[in-house]
């Protein structure tokens, strides 16, 4: 499903109004609060940005705001719906996305489940959920998009992770295990996919993606990550392997993994 907008005009932020320009993007999962802030902040850089929805409802409406914002500033945005628990589907929206923008240069994996609780709390439903949510759509779509990278030159595959991953989580085990094998992912494959070209990166969320945080530590984290994908994005294959935190250790009084 696709829904293009129309080209528009408008200010850039100075700061960011040359480090990505031309590149084509497309960000999964821009209907959460970190996704939609990547999204914003690859536009202001430069970046024309397809806008993967994971759901067909709420989150094209979410995702359509930000193809306005995107267009009044000059860029070029589409609506996408991928929907990531089906290997096929990401295969066939990818490539999709691909032919429409005249390639990929760069893909951020922003899908993700919050935590959800104690394992022995966990439904079967919920379990395969929060796995699917939170490692198996970034397998799928690293499956599927860097081909894509490759055929076009080179490019950057960023997936959101979580501290939890590193350090464990007894009140949120599968959330944690889940974030583990996302990491695992990078570590397996970044070294290979480099020689092709493309750099897979990790960015590592630090607050608490569930109930119980202030709704502006969110905003705070989002606006963090988006500054990190830009970042990772400019750096090109040195970027391969890496998982950044999205904010500083010193600066979340939080051990980090990683440094961009």
């Amino acid at each position: 499903m696709t829904d293009r907008g129309a080209h528009g005009l408008g200010p850039r932020p100075p700061a960011a109004a040359a480090s990505l320009p031309g590149r084509r993007a497309a960000v999964v999962g821009v209907e959460s609060a970190v996704g939609a802030a990547i999204a914003r902040a690859l536009g202001s850089a430069g970046a024309d940005v397809a806008l993967c929805a994971l759901r067909a409802d709420e989150g094209v409406l979410v995702a359509r705001g930000v193809q306005r914002e995107l267009t009044r500033a000059g860029r070029r945005a589409a609506t996408y719906v991928m929907d990531v628990t089906l290997g096929r589907n990401v295969q066939v929206t990818t490539r999709q996305i691909a032919k429409e923008f005249g390639g990929l240069d760069l893909v951020v994996s922003a899908s993700g489940l919050p935590r959800s609780g104690p394992l022995s709390k966990l439904t079967e439903v919920e379990l395969a959920q929060l796995i699917a949510l939170n490692f198996t759509a970034h397998l799928f779509l690293v499956r599927s998009a860097s081909p894509e990278l490759a055929r076009a030159g080179g490019g950057t595959l960023l997936l959101l992770t979580h501290e939890a991953g590193a350090r464990g989580d007894p009140a949120a085990a599968a959330f944690a295990a889940a974030q583990a094998a996302t990491r695992s992912l990078v570590a397996s494959l970044a070294g290979g996919l480099a020689e092709e070209g493309v750099a897979l990166a990790a960015i590592s969320l630090l607050g608490d993606p569930g109930a119980g945080i202030a709704e502006q530590m969110r905003e705070d984290e989002a606006a963090s990550a988006a500054a990190r994908a830009v970042e990772l994005a400019a750096m090109g294959t040195a970027a391969a392997g890496r998982i950044a935190p999205a904010v500083t250790a010193s600066a979340a009084a939080v051990p980090g993994e990683g440094s961009a």
